[in-house]
């Protein structure tokens, strides 16, 4: 499938680490990984709207994560609050977005944002989809996000949701 790869709420990398090795990235030097973050928590506007159990602040792993994706030739790290650094992903053509925010504001923009560049046949990774009330606004913002798409949201065994663009 043609398109290149983002996550919006990174942390350390380590998902979008494991996904880059496993469709081997550094094979695909014309598709890039986009990882979003603040790398830093979540930030002070959102606060207030963020899933109640996560601690808002880590250290800065900035550093940390463009070290984890140096031996791939087309990673783009992203530092910045989403949606507002949304637009420096330029690509027109996605086939794989992974949202992990713990806030339902950022989240429902990026999906709203990549919905018309995914490519037939594209995924959405929803982390937390499945946790609980911890994520109950989460979730129920993103099943009115498929509803109004005319799409269903399969809840996995690890609590993440998948989205599978027609």
């Amino acid at each position: 499938m043609d398109g290149d790869f983002v996550e919006c709420g990174v942390n350390r990398g380590g998902f979008s680490r494991a996904v880059a090795h496993y469709v081997a990235l550094d094979r695909h030097p014309d598709r890039t990984f986009y990882l979003l973050d603040t790398y830093c928590g979540i930030p002070e506007q959102d606060r207030g709207v963020a899933a109640e159990h996560y601690t808002t602040t880590y250290p800065d792993c900035y550093d940390e994560v463009c070290a984890t994706f140096r031996p791939f030739p087309n990673p783009r790290v992203i530092r910045g609050r989403v949606p507002d650094t949304l637009a420096q992903v330029p690509s027109e053509r996605v086939a794989y977005l992974s949202i992990d925010m713990n806030c339902v504001g950022p989240e429902i923009a990026a999906a709203t944002y990549f919905w018309d560049k995914l490519v037939p046949g594209a995924i959405i990774i929803l982390d937390d989809y499945g946790a609980g009330v911890w994520h109950r606004d989460q979730r129920e913002a993103f099943d009115r996000f498929a509803r109004e798409r005319g799409v269903e949201i399969l809840t996995l065994p690890t609590c993440h949701g998948l989205m599978i663009k027609a």
